[in-house]
């Protein structure tokens, strides 16, 4: 009897100025299948469009798990598994590449398990935040795979080289505490007011100058021997201080109010 494999889907809305993409796979914890990573892709398309677009959520369905990595059982019975397996690894490559690079924030909202694939998810975001009850780890030592070089490249310059080989060499998980100890999460909140407080980093992020953000994010990413990069990273410095928002902030601060930035 052939069974229908249930490989999950994707959520992305748009709301208050905010992208979200929502993994949502909650039987396999969330885990990503083929079809969900390309569903990010077009996500991230719909969303680049948006001028308005502040900053993109990253979440999993649910309040147990964020991802837990990996989701191939679509190739399960396929006989052409190594192939399948090639070309889910060669998009998922290129997704996670598009979520670092996207021009806006972008911030993984961790509840639960975040695990393997689904730290690299994580990691792949400017920020992560957390609830106390999440676990992250890298299991691939009891497994016996071998992790994809870009994604173990990301880990160091997260974390530094010993606590990435500290990660992997012990291959165990982490408490949300021990995890902001690390350097794997940037703050944890308590689980009751989880979504309170995360609504509250969001707002912050939100409200404050979007060209300010986005040249700050292209300098700290860019290659500092990238000549171009220089030269896009000094043209954003020029467009923010000719910027009406430059002049919101100056009129804002000396009247003593909150700042209304237009992205502009």
């Amino acid at each position: 009897m052939n069974h229908k494999v249930i490989v999950g889907d994707i959520n992305s809305y748009i709301e208050d100025n905010i992208g979200y993409i929502i993994l949502d796979n909650p039987n396999r914890l969330n885990a990503i299948s083929l079809s969900m990573w390309e569903k990010i892709g077009l996500s991230l398309d719909k969303f680049k469009e948006d001028k308005n677009l502040r900053c993109i959520v990253l979440r999993g369905k649910g309040n147990k798990s964020f991802s837990a990595g990996a989701d191939i059982s679509e190739f399960k019975d396929n006989r052409s598994q190594e192939k399948a397996v090639l070309q889910y690894d060669n998009v998922s490559k290129n997704t996670l590449n598009r979520i670092q690079n996207f021009p806006k924030p972008t911030i993984a909202i961790i509840d639960g398990y975040c695990i393997g694939g689904g730290l690299a998810t994580a990691l792949s975001c400017d920020v992560r935040l957390a609830s106390e009850k999440s676990t992250f780890a890298i299991p691939a030592a009891k497994l016996g795979l071998a992790y994809d070089y870009l994604g173990i490249k990301r880990l160091r310059e997260i974390v530094g080289p010993a606590k990435a080989k500290y990660i992997f060499y012990t291959a165990r998980q982490f408490s949300s505490n021990e995890a902001l100890r690390i350097g794997i999460i940037e703050e944890v909140f308590q689980n009751d007011s989880f979504s309170k407080d995360v609504m509250s980093v969001l707002n912050t992020i939100n409200s404050n100058a979007p060209l300010t953000i986005s040249s700050a994010k292209l300098a700290i990413d860019a290659d500092p021997f990238d000549d171009e990069m220089f030269k896009k990273c000094k043209e954003l410095e020029r467009i923010c201080f000719s910027s009406k928002d430059y002049e919101e902030g100056r009129l804002a601060f000396s009247e003593k109010r909150k700042p209304v930035f237009k992205g502009h």
